[in-house]
């Protein structure tokens, strides 16, 4: 039992008014996006409840944008998933391969936060009101903290777990009090502590809190600074070089000491996704760009993947391609990921983002050792993935959220 714990690692041996044909392009793209009820680290279509947005009939030609949007979240979920279990994985080059590069997924979710908050939220802040903004931070605290919080209450068992059945108690850096009650705030990652505890990939989760607090900041950038194609895709500029800045100061990749570097990570690639859809906003109508963007974002995986080129030269730039890209359902990006099965996955992504770490910890726990085959170990840990993110979606995610956020709204 002792040897297990050790292996889970469960112990330790004046208003300015926009352009006006600018406006009328974004409501153009707002309303052609919203039916699909998207929404950032949510991972999925949002309830019937969720005020401010309508939902539209009959499919419509957009709704090939929004199932590649959210099959690209199923896709970066599991991404994360097998990252972290790499080193019990099959000795396969393509999977392995793939999975040691999980770490970028996260970079993928920022963006896209950035971009789905724009889309639905920006105009509410022109001008901004602090009844909208408490409003929205209400909604943004319903999408994330019931499933956080569980999951919370859910980590208590890996400490009990190594008091009652090993023989050195638990792990004073990786079940930390100081950093547990700091995930009960969702700031763990603001800074306050060196390294990564718990619930490991909540760290995101802490930092994108943080971007939805400073969000009036990033809108009021985007309405005034990026009015224009041009002006929005200089600001995507400025934040993917301000970005790439940071990790060649620090000397690190964009998966290195996260403890530091992930928050400027998340807030910088979260204003990148904002400005992005600005420029969605600005060239409504192009399919051109959507190609143009498909093509782009292929070219820069492979040629990272051919040259010596830092990870943050290249990926946040090429997910910023790949968002553009499956906003235009015709384009060749949008196309290979419109399916409802992996759209499906997308809706479960979340929950499958916030339990596999759990999970992760128990099969090692149980599973890794002699006389125990890594298939057996793999199929365990993606199937009771796959199971707990039904399972959390259903009776811990929906209801959660759809109960803080009637408590918000009866108390505005």
């Amino acid at each position: 039992m002792r040897n297990g714990l050790l292996r889970a690692g469960l112990i330790r041996h004046k208003r300015s008014r926009p352009h006006r044909g600018l406006f009328r392009g974004q409501r153009k793209i707002t309303d052609a996006f919203e039916f699909a009820q998207l929404d950032p680290m949510m991972i999925g279509p949002r309830p019937p409840d969720e005020p401010g947005l309508r939902r539209q009939s009959g499919g419509g030609a957009e709704s090939g944008n929004i199932a590649a949007l959210t099959a690209v979240r199923g896709v970066a979920a599991w991404w994360v998933v097998f990252f972290h279990f790499r080193e019990y994985l099959p000795h396969r080059e393509a999977l392995l391969g793939f999975a040691k590069y999980g770490y970028t997924a996260v970079d993928l979710f920022f963006v896209l936060s950035g971009f789905v908050i724009a889309l639905n939220y920006l105009p509410r802040f022109d001008p901004p009101r602090f009844k909208t903004y408490i409003h929205f931070l209400g909604l943004r605290l319903a999408r994330i903290y019931p499933l956080h919080g569980f999951m919370l209450l859910l980590f208590l068992i890996n400490p009990l777990a190594i008091m009652l059945a090993g023989s050195l108690p638990p792990d004073p850096v990786r079940y930390a009090p100081v950093y547990y009650s700091l995930s009960v705030f969702l700031v763990q990652n603001w800074g306050f502590t060196p390294s990564l505890a718990w619930n490991v990939p909540a760290w995101s989760i802490s930092t994108e809190w943080l971007a939805y607090l400073v969000f009036p900041v990033v809108a009021w950038l985007a309405l005034r600074l990026a009015r224009s194609a041009r002006g929005a895709l200089l600001m995507v500029a400025v934040a993917l070089i301000a970005l790439a800045a940071g990790f060649v100061v620090t000397g690190e990749s964009l998966g290195g000491d996260i403890a530091r570097n992930g928050l400027p990570r998340c807030l910088l690639e979260f204003s990148a996704g904002a400005f992005l859809y600005r420029i969605r906003v600005a060239a409504a109508g192009s399919r051109t760009l959507g190609e143009i963007a498909s093509v782009a974002c292929i070219a820069l995986l492979a040629g990272y993947l051919i040259f010596p080129v830092e990870d943050y030269a290249v990926f946040p730039l090429a997910w910023c391609c790949l968002i553009y890209a499956l906003t235009e359902r015709r384009s060749l990006l949008s196309r290979l990921l419109s399916g409802k099965v992996v759209e499906t996955i997308g809706e479960y992504s979340y929950a499958t983002y916030m339990a596999h770490y759990f999970i992760r910890d128990w099969v090692k726990f149980l599973l890794v050792r002699d006389g125990i085959g890594v298939a057996v170990q793999l199929t365990a840990y993606v199937l009771a993935t796959a199971l707990a993110s039904v399972i959390l979606y259903r009776w811990i995610e929906v209801p959660g959220r759809r109960r803080l956020r009637a408590w918000f709204g009866a108390a505005r």
